[in-house]
């Protein structure tokens, strides 16, 4: 039926099969674990607002590309630096900028979606100790086709100019249409 040598062959082939195969698992998870693409969802430029020890607030920013032929949602953020994180946007009505919590945000086939301060934006809300310039934030961004993506954010304490302060009373003055107590 089978020569030894080709029952050895088979064996071989399938045992290097076998090992590349979890090589390959291996390489996707590291990916996923640096935070940089899920598929067909890219992040880049990710960052959080470096804030005084007395705030208990900031926020995440980032850009979403995706590569995909379907429309993805980003649905919900998750960190171990605050014990409430909430996806934000801010509109102008009547004159007033108000900042909202909303349920998702779209990210449409091929085309991508900033997070930036006057805009779409994660809320860290009740920090668990305060950023500083210099430290890395993780985050879990869960979409709704692409799944789990985990980022890892530089605190940053630059803010070009006309960005909303998160840790100042700037951003208490504006509407909030939820509770963070």
């Amino acid at each position: 039926m089978y020569s030894l040598n080709s029952l050895r062959l088979m064996l071989t082939v399938l045992s290097i099969s076998v090992i590349l195969s979890g090589c390959i698992k291996n390489i996707h998870q590291a990916e996923l674990h640096h935070g940089q693409t899920s598929n067909m969802i890219h992040i880049h430029n990710q960052w959080v607002r470096a804030v005084p020890p007395v705030s208990h607030i900031s926020a995440a920013y980032m850009s979403i590309i995706n590569h995909g032929s379907m429309e993805d949602q980003l649905l919900a953020v998750q960190t171990s630096a605050a014990e409430v994180v909430e996806i934000h946007n801010v509109k102008k009505e009547n004159d007033m900028m108000s900042m909202s919590p909303v349920k998702f945000v779209d990210v449409s086939a091929g085309g991508s979606q900033e997070l930036k301060p006057g805009g779409y934006h994660v809320m860290l809300i009740k920090l668990v100790k305060p950023l500083k310039v210099g430290d890395e934030v993780e985050l879990t961004l869960h979409f709704k086709n692409a799944g789990m993506v985990k980022v890892t954010a530089p605190v940053m304490g630059s803010m070009p100019k006309g960005e909303m302060k998160h840790e100042t009373k700037e951003h208490e003055s504006l509407d909030h249409s939820g509770s963070h107590d």
